[in-house]
């Protein structure tokens, strides 16, 4: 993991501060957009930069998503000549990419609980559960890495598919809306999009916003699938992998 964090930044001006800059500076993009110009709000926030507090805890959970996938799915194809000359387990590969996204986590919570205490906004006894909300994240990534990379070794095509269908699903993860503006006859499908239970969740736990009846249960149950259904799919195709290499 160490060896990533150094790979990841190396040659570059400001080094580790990237892990830092990247998040704020993504974060000052949507909210000039959405909480300036479009000047979204956000029912039960009544704070200043209500806003603001919203997108930071729906980006807390989507930067290290989004940065562990992209750089997982690939992680096998990419040290392919590697595993057929050192053999080792190859679940390293995307645990690595999945650890390299840990320190873009831990500054995105960070800065949520700081801003939030500041603004007023908690903190709550329902803080509690951050950290397991963190380890549901972990795990429901780690699962999805797993099959995405073992899946795009086999099957080249989906690297392409995967970068499509993130900018899809940001949008349909209520990160830089509020889920307060979906008709609330929509509430329920967002169960079935895992990232947006664990946002819900996120949101509830720091900043006491509402969400739909059963999306704890929901995010079980995605942690159980992806998590145990990306490390079975990965553990039963390593044969497929071994002929390949």
């Amino acid at each position: 993991m160490v060896r990533e964090f150094k790979t990841r930044y190396a040659g570059s001006v400001l080094g580790f501060a990237w892990a830092f800059v990247q998040p704020v500076a993504t974060l000052a993009i949507f909210y000039v957009l959405f909480g300036l110009v479009l000047a979204v709000r956000v029912p039960g926030l009544d704070v200043n930069n209500g806003y603001l507090l919203h997108l930071l805890a729906g980006l807390a959970v989507w930067l290290p998503f989004t940065d562990a996938i992209g750089r997982g799915v690939g992680s096998l194809a990419a040290y392919e000549d590697f595993l057929r000359k050192q053999p080792m387990p190859a679940e390293i590969l995307p645990a690595v990419s999945v650890g390299g996204s840990l320190l873009v986590l831990g500054i995105g919570y960070a800065l949520l609980i700081v801003l939030s205490v500041v603004q007023g906004v908690g903190p709550y006894a329902s803080l509690a559960w951050l950290p397991v909300l963190v380890l549901a994240q972990i795990a429901l990534t780690f699962g999805l890495t797993l099959l995405l990379s073992m899946a795009h070794f086999l099957w080249r095509d989906v690297g392409s598919m995967v970068a499509f269908a993130l900018q899809l699903w940001f949008y349909l993860t209520p990160v830089v809306y509020p889920l307060s503006q979906v008709p609330e006859k929509f509430h329920n499908w967002f169960l079935f999009n895992p990232v947006a239970c664990l946002v819900l969740m996120v949101q509830s736990t720091v900043l006491h916003m509402p969400v739909p009846p059963g999306t704890p249960v929901a995010l079980a149950v995605w942690v159980l699938l992806l998590g145990g259904g990306g490390w079975w799919f990965f553990r039963s195709m390593k044969s497929a992998l071994g002929e390949a290499l």
